[in-house]
């Protein structure tokens, strides 16, 4: 197995730039009026939108799944307590190359991922129980994956690293400073 330690980026416009939208008031306001701004984000679902609630357990820091969505730009934004990490890759039609993936903190701030973003399916942690979320995307892309979960899914296309003999980890005592690095990873070998 191939092991391979992604190190923890800051959450910058610029850094998330090509996997979607960080979720914070910037830049000039969209609209509102006296004492009420509004900046309007890009949201786009092919079905009804389904705002949850989604608590994300501790866990070990061990990426094995990967998904994108076809059909929904689907947004995630952390409802206090301890900040939570986050693993995400270009969009793209092929499972992205493991050196391409990029691990993001979400410490107040929420993203918005573009259409086809490559994503872990879970956020993890940094301390504590559990991280809690605001979770923003469509009925029929969340029910194809819930309501039959052995079935594969038409509206989301789902890669298995661990199947692949690669174990992602994210390393969050490594917190990168070069917002721009392409290759984020450390490959070690292992049997």
């Amino acid at each position: 197995m191939h092991r391979i330690a992604l190190p923890v980026f800051p959450l910058t416009a610029e850094a998330f730039a090509p996997y979607g939208r960080v979720l914070s008031p910037s830049g000039a306001r969209d609209t509102g009026r006296e004492g009420y701004d509004i900046w309007i984000q890009p949201f786009a679902a092919e079905s009804r939108p389904r705002l949850q609630i989604v608590r994300y357990h501790a866990r070990p820091f061990v990426v094995a799944l990967i998904e994108r969505h076809l059909h929904v730009t689907e947004a995630r934004q952390p409802l206090g307590g301890p900040p939570a990490i986050i693993v995400v890759a270009e969009p793209s039609e092929l499972p992205p190359a493991p050196e391409t993936l990029r691990a993001f903190r979400l410490d107040r701030e929420g993203v918005l991922f573009h259409r086809g973003t490559w994503h872990a399916i879970d956020a993890y942690p940094e301390r504590g129980g559990h991280a809690d979320f605001l979770f923003l995307s469509e009925e029929a892309t969340v029910n194809e994956l819930f309501d039959d979960p052995g079935k594969t899914p038409a509206r989301t296309r789902v890669h298995d690293f661990r199947a692949a003999g690669i174990e992602i980890v994210i390393d969050t005592n490594a917190l990168s400073d070069k917002p721009n690095w392409r290759y984020p990873v450390t490959i070690v070998h292992s049997s």
